[in-house]
């Protein structure tokens, strides 16, 4: 894991985040866009539409630190698949993008669909998989990361139950993973389990790091992170303490060796945020941010120290908003 230190302020107490640039969108103007956007390191920001006629099948918009819209990774490009859902994406090293869709009903193909960087498509793959996918990552060599709930679906009493696998380029699984015997073992080998009553998902967010891994998040307090090898491998298992007795992380980000964690509270409160160390999970800041910056955490710099979110301002203008410790 990246040993670079990021310059972000070391405190117990909360540390306000505010907004120190807001640009406006005009590409996107009077769209509305879903959560888990994404960002990569040259700054660009991935960013999933809402599409009223095919609300399944909406478009990922590339957009540049300049406001300007410089890809368009649209389902659609895949007809010949007969994609009738497209989900959650990872931004690729070749500047395209992965996502995964299916096609079928009752016995659905699941299909990872690959983006050229101008939009156009590139080779799908059709997994060997079974199962309902709720999360996807792509590892920076080539495999995928996707997890979800295996159930029977000619019997209604069946609710489900996890699965996570890991997955080679051309569709082959390489290892399953099981987090029920690590789900309450930190660093230091702490034993306990944290079990999950399918169809509870075993994980919510994932996101490539700088050393390989994927770091990866369970929807629990304390949120359990983590990092897994590309062989399917649990490198590291972090807990990161919620900042409000029963808060709950919604997204997170990772740059360089911090991880950036949101967790909900009071409706009329903004977000609170939590950086912690990557490799040992130890809390280094707290911040409070205003409902005024957005819901929608898109992207983390540590090295900045900025923070971006996303929401609609007047005439539902996208507005990239971004923030820092003030």
């Amino acid at each position: 894991m990246s040993d670079t230190a990021a310059p972000i302020p070391i405190s117990s107490s909360t540390i306000a985040l505010r907004a120190s640039s807001t640009m406006n969108v005009v590409s996107e103007m009077g769209g509305a866009f879903m959560s888990s956007s994404k960002c990569d390191a040259d700054g660009n920001l991935y960013i999933r539409k809402f599409a009223m006629d095919r609300p399944l099948l909406g478009p990922v918009v590339k957009i540049d630190a300049d406001g300007k819209r410089v890809a368009l990774f649209d389902p659609a490009a895949f007809s010949q698949l007969g994609i009738e859902r497209a989900d959650a994406f990872s931004p690729a090293s070749d500047g395209g993008l992965y996502q995964i869709a299916q096609s079928g009903g009752l016995k659905p193909r699941i299909y990872v669909l690959h983006y050229s960087s101008d939009g156009s498509a590139a080779a799908p793959a059709l997994l060997d998989a079974d199962f309902e996918v709720y999360t996807f990552a792509a590892f920076a060599g080539g495999n995928f990361l996707v997890s979800g709930v295996r159930r029977d679906a000619q019997n209604k009493d069946d609710h489900g139950r996890n699965f996570t696998a890991v997955f080679s380029a051309d569709g082959r699984e390489l290892a399953q993973l099981s987090f029920d015997d690590v789900a309450g073992r930190g660093k230091a080998g702490r034993k306990g389990q944290l079990k999950f009553a399918a169809p509870a998902l075993d994980l919510s967010e994932a996101e490539v790091g700088g050393d390989g891994y994927l770091y990866v998040m369970r929807p629990s307090s304390p949120a359990l992170v983590y990092a897994i090898a590309p062989s399917g491998k649990i490198m590291e298992t972090l807990k990161v303490a919620a900042p409000l007795a029963g808060a709950m992380p919604n997204a997170f980000h990772v740059s360089e060796n911090r991880l950036a964690i949101v967790f909900s509270q009071d409706e009329n409160q903004g977000p609170a945020v939590v950086v912690a160390d990557a490799q040992t999970g130890e809390k280094v800041a707290r911040y409070a941010a205003a409902v005024a910056l957005g819901t929608s955490f898109a992207c983390f710099s540590a090295n900045d120290g900025v923070f971006t979110f996303l929401k609609l301002g007047e005439g539902n203008a996208l507005e990239v908003v971004r923030a820092e410790a003030q």
